[in-house]
């Protein structure tokens, strides 16, 4: 999950994740860049996210207001040391998808964070669905047609971000910040041989092209790879039925710091 998280720089300590934000950094499970709020909103028009972290002392919707006025589309949690409950309520209706404490539990958070990803995306549970292929994401498992696809955990981690993002290309790079958090990033090539080898794999299971190559630019999730045989012949006949005439007329068919933004958004 890669993650943009907007501190506090006129305080001691606030270009830092939170606690819990920095535990699951640890575990892998998040990618993290921290930012101060000045030209934010350029900056998530740049770059692929999949959620954003404004961490403050107290709730300010301004920043949270700027961003939602300039029409970005990526989720936003806030998390805050203190707050009462009108002012959540007032960074709910903002357009906030969460607003929680500092000092809630890093696997909570996580699972929060998770959550919202998840239904930005179209999907409502654990499991995602896809046509014939099942991606069950507490478990780390792909299901096609109820049977497991052998994949590495970097293989799994690659389909489980494609089918999240199924409406979207994702880059090289984006894949690379998300598969590796952080870590020591292999060559961009990495990203080409894993599909690769996922493309072979589903193969066996009658999945020609499970992904669309954009030239240049990265991968998208091919929905229509996975639709049943049976609903897809049937899809396919419904088309070359030709049209019912009642007469004999002819018919017509119808945790790395970014630095701040030379040129700073206005608030």
């Amino acid at each position: 999950m890669r993650l943009l998280c907007i501190g506090d720089s006129s305080t001691p300590g606030g270009l830092r994740p939170c606690h819990g934000l920095a535990e699951a950094a640890v575990e892998g499970a998040l990618s993290i860049t921290m930012s101060g709020p000045e030209g934010v909103v350029e900056t998530l028009r740049r770059s692929q996210y999949d959620i954003v972290v404004i961490q403050l002392a107290q709730p300010d919707t301004r920043l949270l207001r700027h961003i939602r006025n300039s029409r970005i589309p990526t989720p936003v949690i806030m998390i805050v040391r203190a707050s009462t409950p009108a002012e959540v309520a007032d960074a709910l209706s903002i357009g906030a998808d969460d607003c929680v404490s500092s000092t809630i539990e890093p696997v909570e958070l996580l699972a929060r964070l998770r959550a919202i990803v998840r239904r930005t995306g179209g999907h409502d549970s654990l499991s995602l669905h896809v046509g014939r292929m099942v991606v069950n994401v507490d478990r780390r498992q792909v299901r096609i047609d109820k049977t497991p696809l052998p994949l590495t955990p970097r293989e799994y981690d690659v389909v489980e971000l494609l089918t999240l993002r199924k409406n979207q290309v994702l880059s090289k790079e984006a894949l690379l910040d998300n598969l590796y958090a952080g870590q020591e990033e292999p060559h961009g090539k990495i990203i080409d041989v894993m599909i690769c080898k996922i493309r072979k794999k589903m193969r066996e299971f009658g999945i020609t092209d499970p992904f669309i190559t954009q030239w240049g630019i990265g991968y998208r999730l091919n929905e229509q790879a996975f639709i049943p045989l049976g609903a897809r012949m049937n899809a396919h006949n419904a088309s070359a039925t030709p049209a019912s005439r009642e007469t004999s007329l002819p018919v017509t068919r119808g945790i790395n710091v970014i630095s701040p933004i030379s040129k700073m958004d206005v608030l």
